[in-house]
């Protein structure tokens, strides 16, 4: 870990990014206030390291958004005149539906039930700053059913609901608290996330990339990348030509990598000729234009493509470390990594957490229990692969056989059926099992069973001692996180998620 903090040290920021980095505290004040959260006291100077992370405001999002959040500031504790800044992208499109809704863990043919809330069809090619947030009816609804849904799952585990109701409690406070105070969709679901890292103990820098916009921040960094538009495009599409990324797109040779926000709201993609950019809402079909030399009059509405965000903001902001999630960010970081090369920007180190976790919420128990009933399973039978898997096959084969005796004796075709019944519900209950264990969920189910304190240290626990490695263009860290039960030694649940795994369907 020290050699890996040494990296991040003896950076200079430039008085651009000094001026910058003033504007983006400004922000984040803002932020701090309107979300009443504490705001962490940092002095900030051309010695200052600039940590930063960001994300889109979903809906309680999964664990790894929060880790990213912990990761900074647990690096920030490490690095003396460091500031963490976490940035929310609340003007994306409202495609993805994690934005609005996410999943937790429970015994359906899924595994898992949707939580949240939906945004109509027609709204989908808005930016989500433009969205409302829900209903007081709506909202009050979503808690009632988390609420109910906990209880229920509690009964059915066979477990006091009152063990996890503080947990939930202080969950819903914060919650209601977020909605309050929120202009819009966005702003309670970061009011929230930003709440919940609170209770967590870290201490961020959070900022909107619309103040960004709002108060015309890194117009420089713009500029720069609109005046090497045509080396922006040409390296972006080489990279993909190598084929490494063959989910990404690649650009138009008029591509222009900004977005511009409709009067209706929809985001549209825009195009470049000569000194204008053009772009048809995808709502109301409207065609807008966009003098480049008038940039500044357009800026509070417009927005950036996600390579282009990590260019602006690193180069803007003299970036020493960029905590990146493991999967489309570090795609989209490799391609901006290699443009900054070539257009001679600042470049900073990514790292990323790799990791599981490791729990038994109320649906895990209530699946196992049903597993082990099913098939007349001890509890150790679930910490060996081989031993449940032997103990499924017996119990499959023994009714197998005994339908095929009542069949051979001619039995009631009623006992025959009860006997079929069982045997298609073994198969039934070790999909659902499967299932519910490979569910990724929102954090919102470990945050009920685990607990916001106990969540801090086990992410604590976790890295510790973990090494940093760099594999190929950015640093990784692995640590995965076994969490606190009262039921079995945290050291034990990986085997029974790794013995769940190897079950067949």
């Amino acid at each position: 870990m020290d050699e890996f903090l040494n990296l991040l040290r003896n950076r200079k920021l430039s008085g651009s990014q000094l001026t910058n980095l003033h504007k983006i505290a400004e922000i984040s004040r803002r932020f701090h206030r309107e979300a009443k959260i504490p705001l962490p006291e940092t002095r900030i100077n051309n010695n200052s390291i600039v940590l930063e992370s960001g994300h889109q405001p979903n809906y309680l999002p999964y664990p790894g958004t929060w880790k990213k959040a912990f990761l900074l500031n647990l690096l920030q504790q490490k690095l003396e005149d460091s500031i963490a800044l976490f940035g929310f992208a609340d003007y994306n499109l409202c495609t993805a539906s994690i934005l609005y809704s996410n999943k937790i863990p429970a015994l359906t043919r899924d595994g898992c039930v949707k939580i949240g809330f939906s945004i109509p069809r027609k709204d989908r090619w808005k930016t989500f700053d433009s969205i409302p947030k829900p209903s007081e009816e709506e909202f009050e609804n979503e808690i009632n059913h988390l609420r109910s849904t906990y209880r229920n799952s509690s009964n059915l585990a066979k477990l006091p609901f009152s063990e996890i109701e503080p947990n939930l409690r202080e969950i819903e406070e914060i919650m209601w608290q977020s909605y309050e105070l929120a202009g819009n969709f966005p702003d309670m679901n970061a009011f929230i996330f930003s709440n919940i890292c609170s209770k967590l103990g870290l201490n961020i820098h959070f900022f909107r990339y619309t103040d960004i916009q709002k108060e015309r921040i890194f117009m420089d960094e713009w500029k720069t990348i609109i005046e090497n538009l045509n080396s922006y495009n040409k390296t972006y599409n080489q990279i993909l030509e190598e084929g490494k990324f063959p989910g990404i797109a690649p650009l138009k040779e008029d591509s222009f990598p900004f977005w511009y926000r409709c009067n209706c709201g929809g985001n549209m993609a825009l195009s470049i000729k000569e000194s204008k950019a053009t772009g048809r809402c995808p709502i109301c079909k409207k065609t807008s234009e966009i003098s480049i030399e008038n940039l500044e009059s357009h800026f509070p509405r417009m927005s950036m493509t996600a390579v282009a965000r990590n260019l602006i903001l690193s180069n803007g902001l003299g970036t020493s470390l960029y905590i990146s999630g493991s999967g489309g960010g570090l795609r989209y970081g490799e391609i901006a990594n290699r443009i900054s090369d070539s257009l001679n920007l600042h470049k900073p180190i990514t790292l990323t957490w790799l990791s599981r976790d490791y729990y038994l919420g109320l649906a895990h128990i209530i699946a196992l229990n049903n597993l082990t009933k099913t098939f007349n399973l001890t509890p150790n039978n679930l910490l060996d692969s081989e031993k449940l898997i032997s103990g499924v096959k017996n119990r499959r084969d023994s009714l197998l056989k005994k339908i095929e005796e009542l069949k051979n004796q001619n039995a009631d075709g009623k006992e025959i059926q009860r006997f079929r019944g069982q045997y298609k519900n073994t198969e039934t209950q070790t999909k659902i099992t499967k299932r519910v264990f490979e569910t990724i969920p929102s954090a919102i189910d470990l945050f009920f069973s685990v607990g916001i304190k106990e969540i801090h240290e086990s992410w604590k626990n976790a890295i510790v001692d973990s090494e940093i490695q760099k594999e190929n263009h950015f640093y990784k860290i692995r640590g995965d996180i076994n969490y606190p039960s009262e039921l079995i030694e945290r050291e034990k649940i990986p085997l029974i998620y790794d013995s769940i795994a190897s079950l067949p369907e």
